[in-house]
């Protein structure tokens, strides 16, 4: 059989948080190789967001509330109803749309387990230095005066918490890293794991303000051009 239209009564509700998001990037993967329209339901506003091209609201009795794309239901709620479903985080949710390609990443204060006294040295305009292991993946944070070079001691180095993939993850991956990480630091790295940079909980705020900013001009523009 090969139906035109798939319907998925809620398919992942009974997994653990880490089994259901391998399942979501399957699905996503699936669907984009078959490319069929899926009807997936589901109480879990943060799997419609993720998986949905498009998501219904639907209020008590099964009456449509709202019917819009992922990011317009969490910059737009149709009324009261919608936005208290939605939840309090929904402007946090909505970083979901919002790439990371843009953060400036800066370098100086990723130092290799094995630097030089000159090296630390250089970089010890940094409040904290993140050291990562000889293949370059991130080993947690220090600060400079603590680090003796050829003597770095693992147990004494802080997490790094939770790193994101610049231009892959998005704004609110960056963001939970860099709340996460006990200096305030995102830990940036590349496909294989390993640091290409760092990132302030602050570089992060300005990033999602410019974001803000460009998504209220494309929307001038698109009412602009609707006008006229």
């Amino acid at each position: 059989a090969d139906p035109p239209v798939l319907l998925m009564d809620e398919p992942f509700s009974a997994v653990d948080p880490v089994v259901r998001k391998g399942l979501q990037e399957e699905l996503l993967r699936i669907q984009d190789e078959l490319g069929k329209t899926i009807v997936f339901v589901t109480h879990d506003i943060d799997e419609a967001v993720k998986l949905g091209t498009m998501v219904a609201v639907l209020r008590t009795g099964g009456h449509l509330a709202q019917f819009a794309p992922p990011a317009e239901l969490l910059s737009e709620p149709a009324d009261p109803f919608v936005e208290d479903f939605l939840g309090a985080d929904r402007g946090i949710r909505r970083l979901s749309f919002f790439a990371s390609g843009e953060l400036e990443l800066e370098t100086s204060p990723v130092v290799p387990i094995d630097a030089d006294a000159e090296r630390i040295s250089g970089a010890a305009t940094a409040p904290y230095l993140l050291v990562t292991d000889a293949d370059g993946r991130p080993l947690g944070w220090a600060e400079p005066e603590r680090l003796v070079a050829g003597s770095v001691d693992k147990g004494q180095l802080l997490s790094y918490g939770r790193p994101f993939r610049p231009g892959i993850d998005s704004l609110r991956t960056a963001l939970d890293g860099a709340v996460l990480s006990p200096t305030g630091w995102a830990v940036a790295v590349d496909g294989d794991g390993r640091a290409v940079g760092v990132v302030s909980q602050q570089a992060v705020g300005e990033a999602i303000r410019a974001a803000h900013d460009e998504h209220r001009t494309d929307e001038h523009r698109t009412d602009a051009k609707a006008a006229g």
